[in-house]
């Protein structure tokens, strides 16, 4: 995979093409974290010194090829109510579907189907269209940073994963009369992702991935209660907190293996500059992916298994 240096600019001034290490990071000997070495204490008044810090990324390709499926099924979705209703009950998430008929492809399909714009008489009902705009503004906004910082086939594998896990979650736990559709497992498990990265580098992120983090936190709390609340009598939403769960502890869980670790070394050439090269390569974990798909299609079958007895 072809890397472009994105660097974290917090001194502006240009930069320019680094050779590769010899050796990889492992094989190298351990060094000092630049951020705890020993430093001089500063005199009073001086200005603390600010570093530029380059970082391996990508450019996002795979975010806006998801945005784009998404908004093209729900375009197509919006031509007609009976196309609309057609594939709401060809590819939503629905466990007696899944587990009595054996279609398990909606566990997939359900995560690219989002509200349509009609309501049950069939008039327009262009309110819907927020279920839609909310998971993929998220998407674009977390996704892009996080395709950057995981690569491309790191941050494909966390969001169709942990999206799978949301919509088995929900179809083994949600009840024989939900049908599921939406985005929002996959969109958590990248919220997951992104609060394991920061708490991975917590140390270099300091107060800002704090606050950051917290607010992701808050985030997912906010959005638990208001799903919660959704299940009281009398309200005209339905919120899939079993596919959110899902999605969130299967982000979490992913990523906590594959997530990149940023090894911080002084620049060779440019004492104000450090290089974060990534000892946590995907290839290391090849296994681990493999397990965890196969987690997935167990706990399937637990469910074809419980379904008819």
């Amino acid at each position: 995979m072809l890397r472009d240096d994105a660097p974290i600019i917090i001194e502006s001034r240009p930069l320019m093409n680094d050779p590769q290490p010899d050796k990889h990071p492992l094989e190298q000997a351990p060094k000092r974290h630049p951020l705890e070495q020993p430093q001089t204490p500063r005199p009073a008044g001086e200005p603390r010194q600010r570093v530029n810090l380059r970082i391996p990324s990508v450019t996002p390709k795979v975010t806006y090829v998801l945005l784009a499926i998404n908004v093209v099924v729900f375009l197509l979705k919006a031509f007609s109510v009976q196309i609309d209703e057609q594939l709401f009950l060809w590819g939503a998430n629905h466990g007696p579907d899944i587990f009595q008929k054996g279609e398990y492809y909606r566990l997939l399909t359900s995560m690219f189907l989002h509200a349509g714009v009609y309501n049950d008489d069939g008039g327009f009902a262009l309110q819907y269209s927020i279920h839609l705009i909310s998971n993929m503004y998220v998407l674009y906004a977390v996704g892009m940073s996080m395709e950057r910082l995981f690569g491309h086939t790191r941050f494909l594998i966390v969001y169709l994963l942990g999206g799978l896990t949301g919509s088995v979650a929900s179809a083994l736990f949600g009840g024989a009369n939900v049908y599921s559709v939406g985005a929002s497992g996959a969109v958590f498990a990248i919220l997951g992702a992104e609060f394991v990265y920061l708490w991975h580098h917590r140390k270099l992120m300091g107060a800002a991935g704090r606050a950051r983090r917290q607010s992701l936190v808050a985030l997912a709390v906010i959005t638990f209660i208001g799903g919660l609340l959704s299940q009281l009598p009398g309200s005209g939403l339905r919120v899939d907190n079993w596919g959110h769960a899902g999605g969130l502890v299967g982000g979490l869980v992913l990523s906590w293996v594959l997530s990149p670790i940023l090894n911080l070394r002084q620049h060779p050439d440019h004492p104000n500059e450090l290089l974060g090269e990534d000892i946590n390569p995907l290839r290391k974990h090849y296994w681990f992916v493999s397990l965890y798909a196969t987690v997935l299609v167990v706990l399937t079958f637990i469910g074809v298994f419980l379904a008819r007895r």
